[in-house]
């Protein structure tokens, strides 16, 4: 229902702006006696006050979310239905008459006053909503501002000069158009990001706990954040080159791609516990940096890949070198971090998987990592690998099968599997505890995040769905997708295992708390017009730095009030999600990199601070990435020589 109501409130909010608009301009001392306001007019005021009657219901309806959603409906609409229903009351209803009598002259200026202050609250009341707060302080001044102006101007000379109908018609567009002009231009220069700036130049929140030094002058670098445990001769090297390539789908569309190694997905990366791993990078794109970003691996910061932060992008012939001890077992992926929504579109991604130090019993066992991904945009052409259709692959009755899921993309995708008996096996690299065997499965894998899931092959087909493309296992390997069955139950991961121990809890004493609120707002972002999803109202590079100790333990709630799902990846860091909803988490300990917030919901999840550097914490759809949708974690007392900007060479989203 959330999305429903939510939409609805938004589309109402805007509704009212013209029907604000067209009651003020229809506003003014020259109605005769018997003929009174028009039917149109009426009719309008009738729309403000109704439809700011029904925002009200919207906002109840959103109570049981929490005052999270409703509260800031409440505070801007309520005054704004009393406003709106006292000018009606007080000044609308005398003016329109008794039934079948004549309609009383507007009168100046007390009518006219009082119609501008229900539109400007109407309006600001819409702003809000749709704009943010910030804009709907401006709104209301603007209103007044240009009331001033119009109530000036009717006592010019030019005013009666312009008395005909077209003229005062014309006179009005003009002014109207010029005035809105005025503002998109200024709201427009305003949203330009500064040409060169830093991650830690800007605001700061220390989350109620001590206070943390916040400056950038001095202190430990991020460059020389290279871990403790990656010197020696490394045990896995790899060299991945990007370069430009034109890639072929199944279904014969070509693609201009950008690759690692001439393929995408990239190089699979398998690597066992505890391996040394070093990978150069080349960049041989033409006019573009690149880096690699490891994502879900806690790499130490200097390793991290974010253009900007840990390091300046790889320019074209050049090259880096990442290295890193591969300590947690699990399924990742790396991609590259500069210009991000474009270079992982494009296709600068691939999977990285680290095994255990020893594997005993495996055998012939099967281990696929499957990766999702939309070509040219969201609602491209989806595929597994480079396959839009059905793919098969046979695989003997009483084989293992293990499949690593991934989801490049920024939206949530469901993968379905049916066919055999199937258990949920990891999520985000970490095991599940005793997690149950469930007769097929439906997962819906946030941006971003990975899911492995376990079977022994049966004798018959198994079949794994994403949203289009498919892959059916069979003894025979020749077998089709087959009758559809019975759709199985949507995994909920709160409730799916046992509990274990865990190093914290909901319980625990928390060092730092903070609170992260999405909302989605029409504007402007780097010049241009956009939908804005912020974080407590604002945009990066607004949006301050979650400062912290090492040690401490971060709490961190995030409530989305778009309506849009927001897969949250902190770098660098795990966290073990505490309740969702309000609702504590009751099954296996649920440990995320990227947790897919949903509209309407609302989590609390808490990490341990002890990775120490300068951690990207964004959403990893990365197109709200680049609409603003970034903050940072910083450690107290870590710097970095890095800038991001237009004047720069790099541009992490």
């Amino acid at each position: 229902m959330f999305l429903w109501v939510h939409y609805t409130d938004m589309v109402m909010a805007l509704l009212a702006v013209p029907a604000a608009v067209a009651v003020w301009a229809g506003v003014r001392p020259s109605v005769s006696p018997g003929s009174g306001p028009s039917r149109m007019w009426r009719l309008l005021f009738g729309l403000l006050l109704g439809g700011a009657a029904l925002r009200i219901v919207a906002a109840l309806l959103l109570l049981p979310n929490g005052w999270d959603f409703a509260g800031p409906r409440l505070v801007f609409v309520a005054p704004a239905l009393v406003v709106v229903a006292a000018v009606y009351g007080v000044w609308v209803r005398p003016m329109l008459g008794p039934p079948g009598g004549e309609w009383r002259v507007a009168r100046w200026p007390g009518d006219y006053w009082a119609m501008t202050v229900a539109v400007g609250a109407v309006l600001v009341a819409g702003a809000a909503q749709l704009t943010g707060v910030g804009s709907a302080a401006v709104t209301g001044v603007g209103v007044l501002g240009i009331a001033a102006v119009r109530s000036v101007w009717r006592r010019t000379r030019w005013s009666r000069r312009l008395a005909g109908r077209w003229w005062r018609v014309a006179a009005k567009g003009l002014l109207g158009a010029t005035v809105a002009a005025a503002v998109l231009a200024a709201m427009s220069t305003a949203s330009r990001l500064p040409a060169r700036s830093s991650m830690t130049g800007g605001p700061a929140d220390i989350g109620g706990g001590s206070m943390i030094s916040h400056s950038h002058h001095g202190g430990v670098g991020v460059t020389t954040l290279t871990g403790t445990d990656t010197e020696g001769v490394p045990v896995r090297r790899f060299t991945l080159t990007a370069q430009a390539a034109t890639i072929e789908l199944d279904s014969g569309q070509q693609v201009e791609a950008w690759t690692f190694n001439g393929m995408t997905p990239g190089p699979q990366l398998r690597v066992r516990q505890d391996d040394l791993v070093e990978v150069t990078l080349v960049n041989r794109l033409p006019n573009v940096g690149v880096t690699l970003h490891w994502h879900g691996v806690d790499v130490p910061n200097a390793m991290d890949g974010v253009a900007g932060v840990t390091q300046d992008a790889v320019a074209p012939g050049g090259r880096f070198v990442y290295r890193f001890r591969a300590t947690q077992i699990g399924t990742y992926w790396y991609h590259s971090h500069e210009m991000s929504s474009v270079q992982v579109r494009r296709g600068l991604f691939g999977a990285l998987v680290v095994l255990p130090a020893e594997v005993p019993g495996q055998g012939d066992a099967v281990d696929e990592t499957v990766l999702r991904h939309s070509w040219v945009d969201e609602d491209g052409v989806a595929t597994l690998g480079v396959t839009t259709g059905v793919q098969r692959r046979q695989v003997p009755a009483g084989r293992q099968v293990r499949l690593r899921l991934v989801n490049t993309d920024g939206k949530p995708a469901t993968f379905t599997l049916t066919g055999a008996p199937v258990r949920v096996v990891a999520i985000d690299g970490t095991d599940v505890h005793e997690p149950s065997v469930l007769d097929g499965v439906r997962i819906l894998v946030g941006g971003g995040a990975r899911y492995d899931v376990a079977f022994t092959m049966p004798d018959q087909p198994v079949v794994l769905h994403a949203g289009g493309p498919t892959i059916v296992y069979s003894p025979g390997g020749n077998a089709g997708p087959g009758r559809e069955g019975p759709v199985p139950a949507l995994l909920d991961p709160a409730r799916y295992g046992t509990p274990a121990a865990t190093p914290f809890g909901a319980a625990s004493h928390v060092d730092r708390r903070f609170t992260l609120r999405v909302d989605e707002r029409l504007g402007f972002y780097d010049g241009r017009p956009t939908m804005r999803y912020t974080l407590n109202n604002r945009s990066f590079p607004d949006v301050p730095m979650l400062m912290v100790s090492p040690g401490d333990l971060v709490e961190v709630t995030y409530v989305n009030r778009s309506g849009q799902h927001h897969p949250m990846h902190l770098h660098g860091h795990h966290m073990l999600v505490l309740d969702r909803n309000g609702r504590p988490a009751s099954g296996s300990p649920w440990w995320v990199d990227t947790l897919d917030v949903g509209p309407g919901e609302t989590y609390r999840a808490a990490f341990r601070a002890d990775n120490p550097g300068i951690w990207m914490d964004h959403c990893h759809n990365l197109e709200h990435a680049a609409s603003g949708m970034i903050l940072h974690l910083g450690y107290a007392g870590i710097t970095t020589p890095f800038r991001t900007g237009r004047s720069t060479v790099n541009h992490p989203e």
